[in-house]
C-alpha cells in the first residue's frame, strides 16, 4: 500500500482531491465579493486559507442549513467538495467508470438536500418522487456550476482519455442539468483526464478540455472558454485578466433572478457555468498551470470563487501532483473537515483505476484472440 502512495498515479489522483478542496475553502470566505472589494477588506490579495468572517450580508457559515461551509474555521469547505464526495463514493463502490443509475443511488442513500443548490435539490426530488427518466432528471434545471464544480474524479477514473472523461461527465451530469451547464461538467473532466497525462502540458489540458465536448460546434461554453483564453492572452498577469474579465466576461446573475442584495458594498455575484468555466481554465492557463498561483488567482477573483478556485485546483493539482501543494494548506483543510480522509478516498480511487486497467488488459487480450484465429 505505501509502494502505491509512494506512485506518481496516487500523488495525481490525491492532489487532484485534495487540491480541489483547498481551492474551494481558500476561495469559500471571499465567495460572492467584487474583486476590487476583496482587496480592500483584507487588504491586497488573499494568498492563505482564512476563517469565514464575512461583513454582514453576505454569506455566513452555517452547521445546520444552506449550500455553503458548515464552520467558520479556516479551511473549511463549502458544498462544492461535498457534493464530490457522492461521485468518490460511487466510483469506489462501483470499483471504476460509473453511470447515472450508480451516482443517483448514492444521493439517494446519502445525500441531505438542505446543504446543496436549488438544482440539485429538485434533482434529488425528482428522482426520489417521480417517475421521470433519470437522464433526463436535469432537464430544465437552473444553469449553475453545481454540476462541473464537483466533477473532478470522473477525469480521474478516464485518467489519460478526455474523450471518454467527457462522455462519463455528460452521462452523469444529465441527472442534475442539461444545456450548456451539462457541458461545463465535460470541460472540466476533459481537462482533468489530460492533466494525469505524465507529459500533459498546459497547452494540451486547455486544448482537451473543449476537443471532445458533446454539441461542440453549437455549444455555448464552447465559445466561452475559447475568449477567456483570448483575454488572457492579452493581458500580462492574473490581476489584469480579472480586471478585464469583469469587463468583459461576467454573466450576471441578475439577469435570471432579480437579487434583493444587489445594492449591498461589495457583492458580486454569479453562479453561471458560462462565467465560472471558462475563468477557471483562463486562470490555470495564465499561471501556467502552476497550483499555488493559480488557486490564488482563481479565489481572488470573486464572485462564485469558491468554485472558480475548486476546478482549477482540481486541474493543477492533477498536472503537479500532491507534492506541490503547500502542506500548511493540506493541514488546515484536514483539521477542519477530518472526514471523510481525503486520502483515503484517494486510495480508493486509485485503486478503481487500476481496476479499470485490468479490464483494459482482459479486453486487449480478447481481442488479440479473436485476431490471432483470422491469421
Amino acid at each position: 500500500m505505501e509502494n502505491l502512495k509512494n506512485s506518481l498515479l496516487f500523488k495525481k489522483v490525491y492532489g487532484c482531491l485534495i487540491g480541489g478542496s483547498i481551492g474551494d475553502a481558500m476561495g469559500g470566505p471571499v465567495e460572492t465579493m467584487h474583486y476590487k472589494f476583496i482587496r480592500q477588506l483584507y487588504p491586497g490579495r488573499v494568498i492563505d486559507l482564512l476563517p469565514y468572517n464575512p461583513p454582514q450580508g453576505f454569506h455566513q457559515p452555517n452547521p445546520n442549513s444552506g449550500a455553503y461551509a458548515r464552520s467558520s474555521k479556516a479551511g473549511t469547505y463549502t458544498d462544492d467538495t461535498y457534493l464530490r464526495h457522492f461521485i468518490t463514493d460511487a466510483i469506489i463502490a462501483k470499483n471504476g467508470r460509473i453511470s447515472a443509475e450508480d451516482l443517483s443511488k448514492v444521493w439517494m442513500e446519502k445525500m441531505d438536500t438542505r446543504y446543496f443548490w436549488i438544482s440539485i435539490s429538485n434533482s434529488w426530488n425528482r428522482i426520489a418522487m417521480t417517475d421521470t427518466p433519470l437522464r433526463e432528471v436535469g432537464a430544465g434545471n437552473i444553469p449553475d456550476n453545481s454540476s462541473a464544480m464537483c466533477i473532478g474524479p470522473i477525469g480521474i477514473i478516464n485518467a489519460g482519455d478526455p474523450a471518454q472523461a467527457a462522455q462519463d461527465a455528460y452521462e452523469i451530469a444529465s441527472i442534475s442539468h442539461d444545456g450548456y451547464a451539462r457541458e461545463a461538467a465535460c470541460v472540466i473532466a476533459s481537462a482533468v483526464a489530460e492533466a494525469m497525462k505524465k507529459d500533459a502540458t498546459v497547452d494540451s489540458i486547455v486544448k482537451a478540455s473543449v476537443e471532445f465536448l458533446p454539441n461542440r460546434e453549437t455549444s455555448l461554453i464552447y465559445g466561452a472558454v475559447l475568449r477567456a483564453i483570448e483575454l488572457a492572452n492579452k493581458v500580462s498577469d492574473t490581476e489584469e485578466l480579472t480586471a478585464l474579465y469583469y469587463e468583459t466576461g461576467l454573466v450576471s446573475h441578475a439577469q435570471r433572478h432579480p437579487n434583493k442584495r444587489s445594492k449591498l458594498e461589495g457583492l458580486s455575484w454569479s453562479v453561471d457555468p458560462l462565467e465560472s468555466i471558462p475563468c477557471a481554465l483562463a486562470m490555470f492557463y495564465k499561471t501556467n498551470g502552476d497550483y499555488k498561483d493559480g488557486v490564488i488567482a482563481s479565489a481572488n477573483f470573486g464572485r462564485d470563487c469558491d468554485t472558480i478556485a475548486c476546478m482549477t485546483g482540481y486541474i493543477a493539482g492533477a498536472l503537479n501532483g500532491v507534492d506541490t501543494i503547500p502542506e500548511s494548506w493540506i493541514a488546515k483543510v484536514r483539521e477542519a473537515n477530518p472526514e471523510p480522509d481525503q486520502e483515503q478516498i484517494a486510495l480508493g480511487l486509485t485503486q478503481a483505476l487500476l481496476a479499470e486497467k485490468c479490464r483494459f488488459a482482459e479486453r486487449i487480450s480478447m481481442i488479440t484472440q479473436l485476431e490471432e484465429t483470422l491469421r
